[in-house]
């Protein structure tokens, strides 16, 4: 995850020297300061620092009863502004370390979504009953290494809510056919397969991106990774208060779900503006039950 941090102005936090250097600086200098008890002999401190309006470095660490504190993680965190009602979150632990993934399954998507989950005090605190609240929410964001703006496509406000509607009634026949709805079944079956053959026929004389719209898809081994193309909604330039580097921070409308994540400007190609297209990949993120 260190090769995201200049996504948030810290390019040339590159090695473990200058990572380790970041920790300790964020550690004695942090905005904010949790803790929960992990074992009878452990706790996990955060450590979060600000670095711009919406970014900033978590650094989480482990300290015994006799006071030896000990490193865990350092990672990039992006602050996303969209909040999305989830039933049946599920949680899975790292190998190795105090740092978690979140797991949904998603209709928009058509795939399980698995993220990292940034504030993961609060996650084991409500996990060990400090808080009785089940986790039912989340707020989406992310890092991008690399991405380029590409034109959007031209449609109107009738093909919009139609585009709307056909997803909201789609959305219903999978949670029908989630239930057991054999019927529901067979109907997702035969739009797939129409939509297959209208891909395969147009794909001949059009280019790709003139007819996926959008899309949100796996990329690489680490399952919180994905390859996205969606709409920009919005736009800004923030800037590092530490290293004085600029990035965008961009929301980005795919396959119904909004996100907001950042990227170098180096690492753009192309402007990015409202109502054009991100084609790139991102590493996401997200809060669980963020009150």
């Amino acid at each position: 995850m260190h090769q995201y941090l200049k996504a948030i102005g810290f390019r040339q936090y590159n090695t473990k020297k200058k990572i380790r250097e970041l920790a300790d600086y964020v550690t004695k200098n942090f905005d904010r300061k949790d803790s929960v008890l992990i074992n009878e002999k452990e706790t996990l401190l955060i450590y979060e620092k600000d670095f711009s309006e919406a970014t900033g470095i978590s650094v989480t660490a482990i300290e015994d009863t006799e006071g030896y504190l000990e490193l865990d993680s350092v990672f990039p965190y992006v602050k996303g502004m969209n909040c999305l009602f989830h039933e049946n979150l599920e949680f899975e632990r790292h190998t190795g370390n105090q740092e978690y993934s979140c797991i949904c399954d998603e209709n928009n998507l058509g795939i399980p979504l698995i993220f990292h989950v940034n504030n993961i005090v609060e996650y084991l605190k409500r996990k060990h009953g400090i808080f009785e609240e089940e986790f039912n929410t989340m707020i989406l964001s992310g890092l991008s290494s690399k991405g380029m703006i590409i034109l959007p496509i031209e449609t109107d406000e009738c093909q919009k809510r139609r585009e709307q509607q056909g997803n909201e009634i789609r959305n219903q026949m999978i949670d029908a056919a989630k239930a057991g709805d054999v019927e529901a079944m067979e109907q997702l079956t035969l739009e797939d397969m129409d939509t297959y053959n209208l891909v395969s026929s147009r794909s001949k004389k059009e280019d790709i991106f003139t007819i996926v719209t959008s899309y949100f898809m796996p990329y690489t081994v680490e399952c919180d990774k994905y390859s996205v193309l969606g709409n920009i909604i919005d736009v800004s330039t923030m800037t590092n208060k530490m290293t004085g580097e600029s990035f965008y921070y961009i929301s980005l409308e795919c396959n119904s779900i909004q996100i907001e994540f950042t990227i170098a400007k180096e690492d753009m190609t192309g402007i990015p503006e409202v109502g054009r297209r991100f084609k790139g990949y991102i590493w996401l993120q997200g809060e669980v039950d963020c009150l």
